[in-house]
């Protein structure tokens, strides 16, 4: 199997990772080959790797994680990380041991390429699994395109979205409707249901040591520290928000929104988990340190793994997912859905109302807020004003959400869609 898993951020990320060990549950033995430990900081998970051992041991034997050694930068001219290149050469040497009875990549670019060669070399059944970037995004790239094409057009099964535009592009790609695969998606992991304790003290501590990973200048690293050890003394309602930022995640008017209700001395707290290049980090944060009235209220971490973030999103009053205007129309994220299992109350855009596979079970005020355009940060002040003042609405959002998660969850499937395509091949 080749794919991301943590500590890299994001949902194919967890994903992958979840359906290695899913397989490894039903019976298979999994060797699971990433490039993750190369993956640089901001887009890295605080904390993941005892977790990941932890799961391998109990595992015995069954689940083998291989990741990539690191080649020195500017080996050759011109330089790029060989990953395509090590990820073949690692499963070669380990097929010398273990021989593979299927090869499974997700996400194009690379690993969906290194399974579609290493099938062949190996003449090995193939099943390829895409996401929203790489097949909305990487292959209208015209070097990319046609490479991408021939490895979908030759996989045994392609794993698709069931959203007609993807499904459409996979078979434009040459991808037989008899291996082509619309499966239902995995329910929510058992995390979702488990009442933990988010540590904000302890997490901003580790933070600390963390963001000095990440390149940052030295004034803007204490400015960044001193906010966070200022917003642990805030015990306000708590406005949380976590996952990739910028202008299409409505980060930057969110923050704007919360500005105007210091403005009006309102009672309200931020607290995020941030993934994003170092430079967008910064350029972000420092729109977040112009507004001066949010100094003591705010918490700014990083991505942590994803069986942690259960816990966090349980410890804020209101989660918001503000995503507008975003270019891959068949993008299918699931913050929606792991909100609503924890019984946070939730303010989704109303891009995201209309998007998710459930749109027509939301009810704005009865288990969303619904906040029409992000960008206009007068609105989505007054809704976040509703969510943060109004505890009794909090509280029927909060019943209504998870009544909705039950019957979302019950109709997802108990383990990943994989082991049932494995199963009919």
């Amino acid at each position: 199997m080749f794919g991301k898993m943590p500590p890299i951020q994001g949902g194919v990320s967890k994903a992958t990772w979840v359906a290695a060990t899913d397989l490894v549950t039903a019976g298979h033995t999994v060797t699971f080959i990433s490039n993750a430990n190369s993956m640089g900081y901001g887009f890295r998970q605080m904390g993941s790797a005892s977790s990941i051992e932890a799961t391998v041991a109990g595992f015995a034997g069954k689940l083998e994680i291989r990741q990539l050694e690191a080649v020195p930068r500017l080996s050759y001219i011109p330089w790029a990380p060989p990953y395509l290149s090590q990820l073949l050469g690692n499963a070669i040497a380990a097929a010398k041991s273990r021989t593979p009875d299927l090869v499974i990549g997700w996400y194009l670019e690379p690993y969906g390429v290194a399974a579609s060669i290493f099938g062949r070399l190996a003449d090995t059944p193939v099943i390829l699994r895409h996401a929203g970037s790489d097949l909305g995004r990487l292959r209208k790239v015209a070097d990319l395109g046609p490479l991408y094409d021939h490895c979908l057009a030759s996989a045994s099964r392609v794993v698709a979205s069931k959203k007609q535009d993807a499904v459409q592009i996979v078979l434009d790609a040459g991808v037989r409707r008899e291996s082509l695969v619309q499966a239902r998606g995995r329910r929510l992991d058992d995390s979702f249901w488990e009442p933990t304790r988010f540590d904000f003290e302890a997490l901003v501590e580790e933070a600390e040591a963390f963001f000095s990973n990440y390149g940052f200048e030295r004034d803007f690293l204490k400015m960044l520290t001193d906010w966070n050890r200022e917003g642990l003394r805030c015990s306000d309602p708590i406005v949380g928000s976590y996952g990739k930022i910028g202008i299409a995640k409505g980060t930057y008017s969110l923050i704007d929104a919360l500005d105007l209700l210091a403005d009006r001395n309102l009672p309200v707290a931020y607290r995020a988990l941030w993934s994003a290049a170092p430079d967008r980090f910064a350029h972000a944060f420092n729109h977040l340190a112009s507004k001066k009235r949010l100094r003591g209220r705010t918490i700014i971490l990083p991505p942590l793994p994803p069986w942690e973030v259960p816990a966090f999103i349980r410890s804020c009053s209101v989660i918001t997912f503000l995503e507008n205007n975003f270019p891959i129309t068949f993008h299918g994220p699931q913050i929606p859905r792991e909100v609503l299992a924890c019984g946070t109350p939730l303010i989704l855009s109303g891009e995201i109302c209309s998007k998710v596979s459930f749109a027509a079970e939301l009810a704005d005020r009865t288990n969303v807020l619904r906040a029409e355009d992000p960008n206009n940060v007068a609105e989505l002040a007054s809704v976040l004003e509703l969510a943060i003042t109004d505890r009794e609405m909090r509280a029927s959002l909060s019943h209504h959400g998870k009544t909705l998660s039950r019957t979302i969850e019950s109709t997802a499937l108990p383990h990943d869609p994989l082991i049932d395509v494995i199963r009919s091949m």
